[in-house]
C-alpha cells in the first residue's frame, strides 16, 4: 500500500508523546491503556531518541481528544510544552543570543521534529509574522475526527510557540496575536485569561508580534553552548533525512513558500538536501516523480486552502503564491482541477 506523506515511517520524537501521557494521567486515565489503544509500544518511552509514526501519534491525539471529551486539550498542551522536549533544537533556542535567531533556527530545523508541518517566518509592516503550516492535509476518514485533530494539533504547536517565546526572553508578550483558520470553540472562554488574543476564521494560521520584540536578548544567552548545541541539531537533520526513503516526500517536506516570492528552486532544495541538483533530478526521475510535478502538487493544495478564504480575492491568492501575473495562477490552477479559481470558490460556498 502506497504511503504518499510517509505516515508509518517514525518521524516524531517520543517526547511529545510523553507530554500528552502526562497530561492525561494527571487526568485520571491509564498510560498504558493509551499506549494500548494508540499501539504504541511502552518499551519506546524508555529510549531517548525513539520515534513514532504519525498514524500513531495521530492514534494517541484521537484517544486522549475522546477520553477528555476535547475540552482545550490543545491548549492544555501548549501551555505546558517545554523546550527540553524539542530535543536539541530546544537547546540551541535556550542558548540563542536573540528571539530573531531562536526564530530563525526553529525555521531551519522544524521539519527534524515534526515533517507533517513547516515553520515560515517574514517581516511586514513593521509585524513579526511567523506562519505554521501544513505540509499535507490530517488524512481521517471521518470528516469530524479530522478537523479535530488539525484543530489540535495546531493549538499545540501555536500555543507551544508562544510558550516558549515567554522562557526565552523577559517580555510579557501581552502584544502577541494569533490568527487561525477556523471558528471559536466552545472551550475558549475557559483558557481565554491564559493565552494571547486570538482572531478565528482567518486566511492562515499565523503567531504575530512587534517586530521590535526580535532585538530582545534571551535570558540564557551562551555562545559556546548555542554552538554545541547548533551541531547537534545538524547532525540530527542528517540523521532524521535519511530515515526518509520516500525522494518525493523529502522534497515536498522542503518546498516551503516564501509569500508573494514563491517556492524554493530544484538547487535550493538539492542544497536542503545536502546533495547536487542533478542527484536530485536522477533520484526523482528513478522514483518516478519530477521537481515540477512536485511544486504543482504543493501549489494546488496551497491554492485550495487560500480559496476557502472570501476575503481574499483571487489575484491577492496568485501574488502570495509567486505568481507575478494572476492569469498565469488561473491558468494553473484549471490544469489542476478542471476549474477556474473562481468556479472552485463558488463549489465551496
Amino acid at each position: 500500500m502506497k504511503d504518499p506523506y510517509g505516515l508509518s515511517k517514525a518521524s516524531i520524537p517520543i517526547s511529545y508523546a510523553h507530554l500528552l501521557l502526562e497530561i492525561m494521567v494527571e487526568k485520571g486515565f491509564s498510560a498504558s491503556e493509551l499506549l494500548y489503544q494508540s499501539k504504541i509500544p511502552s518499551a519506546l518511552l524508555h529510549q531517548v531518541d525513539a520515534r513514532i509514526t504519525p498514524i500513531q501519534w495521530s492514534k494517541l491525539a484521537w484517544v486522549s481528544l475522546s477520553l477528555a471529551q476535547d475540552c482545550g486539550l490543545g491548549y492544555e498542551y501548549g501551555l505546558k510544552l517545554r523546550l527540553t522536549a524539542h530535543g536539541s533544537m530546544g537547546y540551541a533556542l535556550m542558548s540563542s543570543p536573540s528571539l530573531k535567531q531562536a526564530i530563525g533556527l526553529a525555521s531551519q530545523f522544524f521539519n527534524m521534529r515534526l515533517k507533517d508541518y513547516r515553520i515560515d517566518f517574514f517581516e511586514q509592516e513593521q509585524q513579526s509574522i511567523i506562519e505554521i503550516q501544513q505540509t499535507h492535509p490530517v488524512v481521517s476518514q471521518q470528516l469530524e475526527q479530522a478537523e479535530m485533530l488539525r484543530r489540535f494539533f495546531y493549538e499545540c504547536l501555536m500555543i507551544g510557540v508562544v510558550q516558549t517565546a515567554l522562557t526565552l526572553a523577559e517580555h510579557d508578550f501581552s502584544d502577541v496575536e494569533l490568527y487561525v483558520d477556523w471558528s471559536e470553540p466552545s472551550y475558549h472562554q475557559k483558557f481565554q485569561p491564559q493565552l494571547p488574543t486570538i482572531h478565528f476564521n482567518q486566511a492562515q494560521n499565523q503567531i504575530r508580534y512587534p517586530s521590535a520584540v526580535l532585538n530582545l536578548s534571551t535570558k540564557m544567552a551562551d555562545p559556546t553552548a548555542f554552538q554545541q548545541a547548533l551541531a547537534q541539531c545538524e547532525a540530527e537533520q542528517i540523521r532524521f533525512s535519511e530515515t526518509i526513503q520516500d525522494i518525493g516526500l523529502k522534497v515536498k517536506t522542503e518546498l516551503q513558500l516564501i509569500p508573494q516570492k514563491g517556492y524554493p528552486s530544484l538547487d535550493r532544495v538539492a542544497e536542503r538536501l545536502h546533495t547536487s541538483s542533478r542527484t536530485l533530478r536522477r533520484k526523482l526521475d528513478e522514483a518516478g516523480y519530477s521537481y515540477l510535478g512536485l511544486l504543482d502538487e504543493v501549489r494546488y493544495q496551497e491554492a485550495k486552502q487560500l480559496l476557502l478564504n472570501p476575503q481574499m480575492e483571487v489575484q491577492d491568492i496568485a501574488l502570495y503564491l509567486g505568481y507575478l501575473q494572476p492569469a498565469n495562477f488561473a491558468r494553473a490552477f484549471k490544469k489542476w482541477s478542471g476549474l477556474t479559481p473562481s468556479q472552485f470558490r463558488q463549489t465551496q460556498i
